[in-house]
């Protein structure tokens, strides 16, 4: 038995996250409260069948030790041997003379990155657009400069290429989060990073651990960063902490911004305690550290609902961690617009003193009226977590009392609705259901192969799938092409490869999460038609725009001959796209 496999049979999923959440019994399987993100309703799901905890919402989690891993912020190393002291699991002895994997390795990446980063800022005088989306923010030269912003060329292989010519290898390129692999046959590295405006991100001592990019051109992803890796876990990574640490310690006090371009506004005026999330929401981890340098966390985040939806998770993880929440409200959207409009005043606003969180929440009702029963009933679905989730009870009791006269009610019902939520809280608007392919991490192509799983006896139809060639999707359907019409089948049953198994499980869990297990045969086979149709479109339309950006890359350099593959290439993609259409 491998050593992993020995520490999963000794240590049950559900064992290892009931030591951090509290597990409820949902038929075959356990929900808990997700400790990646602010959850209000149970959202990890943990299938010990599986060995599987993973949460939809934030789409985070996986096997126990990518649980480990992200809970306690450690590699895979250290959750190995950590686990396996849990479980009594020997680890084998590194044979002499093999590489030690150690702080090494870590400094190679960390170069990796620098050399990255050198490059993208050389690039930057070689980008127009780059150029152009700096001079439409009026963003200074010196703003540039102290925050190290640079340009990814707009090609698939440009950064690649580069840290191969200064002695990276591919192993290293690709564990530092700046390649990815789509197809391991092939062995084909692309940048991960194309056409973006780069920031690089950095740990609490000032070494870089990865980069945030800004699309500058129309990617559907505005915003996309490093992986997680050995450097990199966007779940304790605040973007700027290295720059405000001392700041946030002489004041105490640390102003809480969206992104980016929002931190370097503040800087801008010479507000220095600021951070941004980077490729995350507020964690339970970065409020831990924020722990570290100040008592008070000031929230200036974007005036529309999703700032507002973002400050309110933000009060509940660090009332919950005992630190005061306060809110600053500024003229415009963001401190990037506010400071090209009006710097002083966003100076003055920052270095202000910011109003009470629940004081702000209570003037806001106070403003919009709370006199029908609905009003009372939406204010109170609002303000009953808020208020559960005050630490002290000298703050709370003065909250109760404002609450009342807001609502205008008695704090005597105010604390009996307040118990009553706390035994079974006030049921919320059904949200609208949406396509649950396009949402959640899976595509088209996944929840298709994922309905084969669940239906293989109508395996013959995966004959109507485009045959995806790369990664994940390529892997799962050749393993489920092998397999011949069955009554049951199991991630275990296929022949994937070992780093495809986790994926594959998670895909299990979340077409059961959604009830797509509960069909007839006749119904499976009617949705298993509909989705191959689905599945091509999308992956024809992928198709599409990929090769239109290679043909670009091919003209700019004059190479003929693959041009004329590649307009052939399109041609053909085109006709199937057309065909699929009909």
């Amino acid at each position: 038995m491998e050593v992993t496999d020995e520490i999963k049979a000794r240590l049950p999923i559900e064992d290892l996250v009931g030591q951090y959440c509290q597990l409820q019994k949902k038929g075959r399987t356990m929900v808990c409260m997700c400790p990646f993100h602010n959850d209000k309703n149970p959202s990890m799901n943990v299938s010990p069948d599986k060995g599987i905890a993973y949460c939809f919402a934030c789409q985070s989690g996986g096997d126990i030790f990518t649980f480990y891993q992200l809970i306690e912020g450690v590699d895979f190393r250290q959750a190995l041997k950590d686990l396996a002291e849990k479980t009594g699991v020997k680890l084998p002895d590194a044979p002499k003379g093999a590489p030690k994997v150690n702080k090494d390795e870590k400094d190679r990446l960390r170069a990796c990155l620098k050399e990255a980063c050198v490059f993208y800022i050389n690039n930057i005088n070689e980008s127009e657009a780059a150029k152009k989306c700096l001079q439409d923010r009026a963003l200074p030269v010196e703003s540039v400069k102290k925050f190290s912003i640079g340009a990814a060329p707009n090609s698939f292989s440009a950064t690649y290429e580069h840290l191969l010519k200064k002695g990276f290898s591919k192993s290293e390129i690709l564990a530092a989060g700046l390649g990815v692999q789509k197809d391991l046959q092939e062995g084909k590295i692309y940048d991960r990073f194309r056409n973006r405006l780069m920031f690089p991100i950095h740990d609490t001592t000032g070494k870089i651990v990865g980069f945030g990019g800004r699309t500058l051109g129309d990617d559907d992803a505005k915003y996309i960063n490093s992986s997680d890796g050995p450097l990199y876990h966007k779940s304790n990574i605040l973007y700027g902490l290295h720059h405000a640490k001392e700041s946030i310690r002489s004041t105490k006090k640390v102003i809480m911004v969206e992104g980016y371009f929002d931190v370097i506004a503040c800087h801008r005026v010479g507000v220095q305690n600021v951070v941004a999330v980077s490729g995350t929401a507020l964690t339970e981890q970065h409020v831990k550290i924020l722990k570290r340098y100040c008592d008070t966390v000031v929230l200036c985040l974007d005036q529309d609902r999703a700032g507002q939806d973002a400050a309110e998770r933000a009060f509940l993880l660090c009332s919950k961690q005992g630190l005061h929440v306060q809110v600053i409200n500024l003229g415009q959207k963001d401190p990037d617009e506010e400071v090209r409009a009006d710097p002083e005043g966003l100076k003055q606003k920052l270095s202000s003193e910011g109003k009470a969180y629940l004081e702000h929440v209570l003037d806001l009702l106070q403003e919009q009226g709370v006199s029908s029963v609905e009003q009372k009933r939406s204010a109170l679905q609002r303000l009953l977590p808020l208020l559960d989730s005050v630490s002290t009870e000298v703050e709370k009791a003065h909250y109760l009392a404002r609450s009342a006269a807001v609502l205008s009610t008695t704090e005597t019902a105010l604390i009996d609705d307040l118990a009553k939520a706390k035994k079974e809280p006030l049921p919320q608007k059904k949200p609208v259901q949406k396509d649950v392919s396009t949402k959640e991490g899976f595509s088209k192509m996944e929840i298709t192969l994922g309905l084969f799983l669940l239906y293989p006896l109508h395996l013959e139809l995966i004959q109507q799938l485009i045959e995806p060639k790369e990664g994940f999707c390529g892997a799962l359907y050749e393993a489920l092409k092998s397999q011949k019409p069955v009554e049951k089948l199991t991630v275990e049953m296929l022949d994937l490869p070992q780093e495809y198994a986790e994926r594959a499980s998670i895909l299990y869990m979340f077409c059961e999460h959604h009830n797509l297990s509960t069909w007839t045969e006749s119904l499976a086979l009617q949705e298993l038609k509909k989705n191959c149709l689905n599945a091509n479109r999308e992956m024809l339309k992928k198709k599409q725009r990929e090769i239109v950006q290679q043909l670009a890359e091919a003209r700019k350099a004059g190479r003929k001959a693959e041009e004329e593959q590649l307009n052939t290439q399109y041609h053909h993609v085109l006709k199937l796209a057309q065909m699929s259409m009909g």
